[in-house]
């Protein structure tokens, strides 16, 4: 049985940290997996499967992150060449970085548009990116920027894979409310831009009918429950916190919503999606518009505009029948995604002499 190991910083609540797990459960059926982590500080995900912790927590200025990437990428390379695995992938930038400078076999995976990187985060990801044997973009988007603002050369675009069976399951039972309600999870931070969803919702018609519940915690929480407040709105706009089972809230939702400023793919749209839950989301860079299909499961609008959100909630809300249409239509929109498909396109980058995915893509298309 081939070996394969995941590293990833951390196993918090976080859409990339989901698209890992998923990725190493996938493998494990027929592959010896570890999942190696650089700390287990406030850890939400049970591992079902060999878990390594290096045990180098984050540091928190240029010169100590710098420090700590080399003692990272140090510890990492004891390892791997203790274990000689056949497969190593990293997720995120704080992985990839030491990840790479520990092995040249390395395939790193790339979750955040790289526009959003800090200046010390791009000059290592211009430094080192080059060294691996492929990374791995999650959107379309992603892959071109990384291909022509970052000129890599071995880039490939592959969805995050989101494990159906496991979402179906623990979305099983509805969250149970008073009222109808529409649902966004994710952090609570300046990029998801939850103050326009909610000056969007205090501008909408459905706000007299429909709550909505916001499930996430993040440093954003006190200035948006300023605002609940100023615009009146206790009673009608939840803050739920962190949730160790989100699903529950997307199965009972009328639909999601996301107003980020930008993404990459992301994992919150499909999980919703699988739900049979329609979305409404901004056509921000870069994910949802290769996920949202305009009417067929949800409605895109235009990025940080309040107004277009609110005019795109009421309408799904008040038109019964594309509100149907998109739930029926939500599941099988996703399908491509499915596990099976996902591993093998992963697996191909790390196999001696296979054809290059991108190849494959290009014949495709």
């Amino acid at each position: 049985m081939k070996k394969a190991a995941i590293v990833i910083a951390d196993i918090q609540l976080g859409g990339g940290q989901r698209s890992a797990l998923n990725l190493a459960s996938a493998l494990s059926k027929d592959h010896e997996v570890t999942l190696i982590v650089f700390h287990t500080v406030d850890q939400q995900y049970e591992v079902p499967y060999r878990l390594v912790n290096i045990e180098c927590p984050d540091k928190f200025n240029v010169v100590t992150k710098a420090y700590n990437v080399l003692k990272r990428a140090f510890k990492l390379r004891q390892h791997f060449s203790a274990e000689n695995y056949d497969f190593i992938f990293g997720f995120m930038e704080t992985a990839n970085f030491p990840t790479v400078i520990a092995s040249s076999k390395a395939i790193l995976s790339v979750h955040c548009n790289p526009h959003e990187l800090s200046g010390y985060e791009s000059i290592l990801a211009r430094a080192l990116y080059p060294r691996a044997q492929h990374v791995v973009a999650v959107s379309e988007d992603v892959a071109t920027i990384l291909r022509e603002d970052y000129k890599l050369k071995k880039v490939s675009r592959i969805y995050n894979l989101v494990s159906f069976e496991e979402v179906q399951q623990e979305g099983a039972t509805a969250y149970q409310h008073d009222k109808p309600y529409l649902v966004a999870l994710g952090r609570l931070s300046e990029v998801k831009r939850l103050d326009i969803m909610i000056e969007a919702y205090s501008k909408s018609s459905l706000k007299n009918e429909c709550d909505l519940l916001i499930v996430g915690e993040g440093e954003e929480r006190q200035s948006l429950e300023a605002q609940i407040k100023t615009l009146e709105l206790q009673d009608k706009v939840v803050l739920a916190g962190s949730q160790s089972n989100p699903f529950k809230y997307l199965k009972g939702a009328e639909f999601l919503v996301l107003s980020s400023r930008t993404e990459a793919f992301p994992m919150v749209l499909i999980e919703s999606l699988v739900l049979s839950c329609p979305v409404v989301a901004t056509d921000c860079p870069t994910g949802p518009r290769e996920i949202v299909i305009e009417n067929e499961n949800g409605l895109l609008v235009e990025n940080q505009n309040a107004d277009a959100l609110s005019a795109a909630m009421d309408k799904l809300y008040s038109d019964k029948q594309l509100l149907s249409h998109c739930r029926d239509n939500a599941l099988n929109s996703v399908q491509h995604l499915a596990a099976d498909k996902v591993v093998k396109e992963w697996l191909a980058l790390g196999e001696p002499k296979s054809t290059k995915l991108e190849d494959a893509q290009l014949q495709e298309s």
